[in-house]
């Protein structure tokens, strides 16, 4: 479903993706973290303002595909895509942030309160420097190496990733976001039908 891939894309985007992996560990089932350390958490995540922003634009792929069933009518077509957003950009807004909590609820509340840190600190900034700098260096420094893998093995980066890259199976399995979902879909249709329009 394209409002899910939307959203779990839009997550992912959040996090710097670790240059190196880290072992995984033994899995213990982490103490829970309140409700006000998620909030914290999801209000240092970088970009953070660009989850609001996501499904605010027409799905190209989707233009397309609809434009090619209804040759010559693309303005039409358009006109329904964009009038549609006001339904799918704030259930993907809603979706994210739920997921980004059922994400942090996953981490625990250690490793939350290392992820705010590193988000509030200086250590952020340095890895994205780093980060840049390894880029597209095949071997990187010996230095930045070690670099980063210590920044590695202090911030649960790598954990973070692992629960982001789940983002899809946690939306899918969110009943508000598909009920959500499936309403946006349903109006699409009935709207496009409206206009004389085939949806497939």
């Amino acid at each position: 479903m394209k409002l899910l891939a939307i959203a779990a894309a839009g997550l992912i985007a959040l996090v710097a993706q670790p240059a190196s992996a880290q072992p995984a560990s033994a899995r213990a089932a982490p103490a829970a973290p309140s409700e006000a350390l998620i909030d914290r958490f999801i209000a240092v995540l970088p970009d953070r303002d660009a989850i609001g922003a996501a499904g605010q634009e027409i799905d190209e792929a989707e233009l397309g595909r609809l434009t090619a069933l209804n040759p010559g009518k693309g303005a039409q077509v358009r006109s329904v895509l964009q009038s549609n957003l006001a339904c799918t950009g704030p259930a993907i807004t809603a979706g994210s942030l739920r997921m980004l909590r059922t994400v942090a609820r996953n981490l625990g509340d250690a490793k939350l309160q290392k992820l705010v840190s590193f988000y509030e600190g200086p250590d952020y900034a340095a890895f994205g420097a780093l980060a840049a700098r390894m880029e597209g260096k095949t071997p990187p420094s010996a230095e930045d190496s070690a670099a980063m893998a210590k920044l590695m093995g202090t911030y649960p980066l790598q954990a973070f990733y692992d629960q982001l890259s789940r983002a899809e199976e946690i939306i899918a399995a969110d009943p508000g976001f598909m009920t959500a979902a499936m309403k946006c879909a349903t109006e699409q249709m009935d709207a496009l039908e409206a206009a004389g329009l085939k949806s497939n």
